[in-house]
């Protein structure tokens, strides 16, 4: 079940990096540095492709947290750990059900008030189960992507007003940093486990 677990959260992070970069690549005049639900903007082209990519990406997260707990059985998964990391899968599935202007404006219609309102409270999440992971695991350099996560998070919402700040640059740089933090813990716990079976 180990395995299942680093095998989706692996495969869920090539997801998470590589579809907005293929799917930015299509499209004219969009930029790495511009947010990634843009892609799937009211009017925006190839915004069916763009929705399915997030949908695909929020169902891998989710698996990927629902394996993780199946692997920690019989100890609990910690409910901030997984609600946190679910909220962050969910704020991909969210930006098809609420996507946001053209453009993705600072300000903009009620849908756009909603988008925006919504993505950042469950982005959030991503913060709250990278910051708990941290003292699950003793893996050299943790504590330092758990200070570099909140800091390209608030950056990022300094970034969301002031679109010279490259938002989408630290948008990726933000879920790359999440996507690190999660993959190592699943990794520590597996090889945790492993040890813990040539012991008995």
């Amino acid at each position: 079940m180990k395995n299942k677990a680093m095998m989706l959260s692996i495969l869920a992070t090539l997801l998470l990096v590589v579809l907005p970069w293929v799917l930015g690549a299509r499209v004219a005049n969009y930029s790495s540095v511009q947010f990634i639900s843009e892609l799937g903007a009211l009017d925006m082209p190839n915004r069916s492709a763009a929705n399915g990519a997030f949908l695909l990406i929020g169902a891998f997260w989710m698996g990927a947290v629902e394996a993780t707990r199946k692997a920690l059985e019989p100890a609990k998964m910690d409910p901030w750990v997984r609600f946190g990391a679910i909220a962050f899968a969910a704020s991909y599935i969210a930006s098809v059900v609420f996507p946001c202007d053209l453009g993705c404006p600072a300000t903009g219609s009620g849908n756009q008030l909603i988008h925006s309102t919504l993505i950042w409270v469950l982005s959030a999440g991503a913060v709250v189960s990278g910051v708990r992971l941290v003292p699950l695991t003793s893996i050299k350099g943790m504590r330092v992507l758990k200070g570099t996560l909140v800091l390209t998070f608030l950056v990022l919402q300094w970034a969301a007003w002031q679109r010279g700040w490259l938002p989408g640059l630290w948008q990726r740089l933000f879920e790359m940093n999440f996507a690190v933090l999660w993959v190592l813990w699943v990794w520590r716990l597996r090889v945790g486990s492993r040890a813990s079976e040539r012991t008995q």
